[in-house]
C-alpha cells in the first residue's frame, strides 16, 4: 500500500502551506517503503524548509512502475541508479548531484557459514542466486556482467530468483532461500547488525558512476540550485550529518551533471 501511495508520509506544516503544488521526490524502490520513508523523510523536510514549498516522499511498487512514472514525468526530483538515470534523461530529467566518496559497485554476498569462498568455474550444481530486481543496476546488472566476465553464464549455472528489493534478497539469503545474493554496500549496511554479521562479501564488481539525484527540466532554476545546495551542504552541519547517517550515506553528496551518466551501461 505505502509503495504505490501518492500521499505524504508526514503532514506538511502550516508554516509551509502554499498554493503551490508539492514537489514529488521519487525514490527508486531499492528497499521496503517503510525503510525508504524513514531514510528520506528527514531530507524532504529540510528541502521543504529551504524551498518554502511542500515536498512529498514517494516511491513505487517496482522498478518498472517507478520508471513508467519517470517516463510520464510524475516526479519532480528523483533518486535512482546510474543505468536508469540514462533513461530518465530521455524524459527530461537533469542530474544535479550524486553520492560522494564510496565507489558505486555491486557485491555478491553469502552466509558467513557458507563453504563458498569465491565464484569460479566449475560451480557446484544447483546453486541459487538471488537478485532484488532485473533493473537493479549494481545488484543485478553489474554483478551479472561480473560473473559473465569470469566465464560463468548466470542463467545456465545458477537457479536465479528475484525478490523485489534489496532488503528482501538479503533476508532471503539470511533465511537460506538462496546461496548467493547480489546487492550493494549501502543496503547491506542498512540491515540489522545480527544479519550483517551473519553474511560476508565474496566478490565486488568494477565501479560505475555513483547514484544520482536528478530534477525535472521544468523546475525553476532557483529551486534547482536550492535542491543542489541542500544536498551538498548536508555534511557541514550536525543535523545534516545525522540525516545522512540515517540514509546510510555518511559520505554525503557532491555536485555533478548529465555528462557523467550519458554512457552508463553502453
Amino acid at each position: 500500500m505505502l509503495a504505490g501511495s501518492w500521499l505524504p508520509f508526514l503532514p506538511i506544516s502550516q508554516a509551509h502551506a502554499s498554493d503551490l503544488p508539492p514537489y514529488r521526490f521519487g525514490v527508486l524502490p531499492l528497499q521496503s517503503p517503510n525503510k525508504l520513508a524513514s531514510m528520506f523523510l528527514p531530507l524532504t523536510k529540510v528541502l521543504e524548509d529551504r524551498l518554502h514549498r511542500p515536498v512529498q516522499f514517494v516511491t513505487a511498487p517496482s522498478f518498472s512502475i517507478f520508471m513508467q512514472r519517470v517516463a510520464q514525468r510524475e516526479y519532480d526530483i528523483v533518486y535512482l541508479n546510474p543505468l536508469l538515470c540514462a533513461e530518465a534523461q530521455k524524459s527530461g530529467y537533469h542530474v544535479i548531484a550524486k553520492i560522494a566518496g564510496e565507489p558505486f559497485t555491486g557485491i555478491l554476498v553469502v552466509r558467513r557459514d557458507s563453504n563458498i569462498t569465491k565464484l569460479a568455474t566449475p560451480l557446484r550444481p544447483g546453486l541459487r542466486l538471488g537478485f532484488p530486481d532485473p533493473g537493479a543496476f549494481a545488484a543485478t546488472v553489474m554483478t551479472r556482467r561480473y560473473l559473465e566476465s569470469l566465464g560463468i553464464p548466470v542463467d545456465r549455472d545458477f537457479e536465479v530468483k528475484y525478490f523485489g528489493s534489496q532488503d528482501s534478497v538479503l533476508m532471503a539469503l539470511y533465511s537460506g532461500l538462496v546461496d548467493v545474493a547480489g546487492t550493494w554496500k549501502p543496503s547491506l549496511r542498512s540491515m540489522p547488525k545480527h544479519i550483517q554479521q551473519a553474511l560476508r562479501i565474496i566478490a565486488e564488481t568494477p565501479p560505475e558512476p555513483q547514484m544520482p539525484i536528478a530534477v525535472r527540466d521544468d523546475m525553476p532554476a532557483a529551486d534547482m540550485k536550492t535542491v543542489a545546495k541542500v544536498l551538498v551542504d548536508m555534511g557541514s552541519t550536525s543535523t545534516g550529518r545525522q540525516i545522512l547517517n540515517g540514509m546510510e550515506l555518511p559520505q554525503g553528496f557532491v555536485l555533478t551533471d548529465d555528462s557523467e551518466y550519458v554512457k552508463v551501461g553502453k
